[in-house]
């Protein structure tokens, strides 16, 4: 949590902050983040992960990765 991260599937622009993770659901789905967009609603966006590429990784990090 903390990274901040583009949807690189979109031409959105938009760079988002990661809040939240949910596990996957079951297998065959990806996990899904939380976003807060710059610029967007001000609400958390669930999105999948593998729509998201991390541009630059917070850095109070442990082990885990988005």
């Amino acid at each position: 949590m903390g990274d901040l991260v583009t949807m690189y599937t979109h031409e959105t622009g938009l760079v988002g902050i990661v809040v939240d993770r949910h596990p996957k659901a079951i297998s065959t789905t990806p996990a899904q983040l939380g976003i807060m967009w710059t610029g967007g609603s001000g609400k958390m966006d669930w999105e999948p992960e593998g729509w998201l590429e991390v541009i630059s990784e917070a850095s109070n990090k442990k082990e885990t990765r988005c």
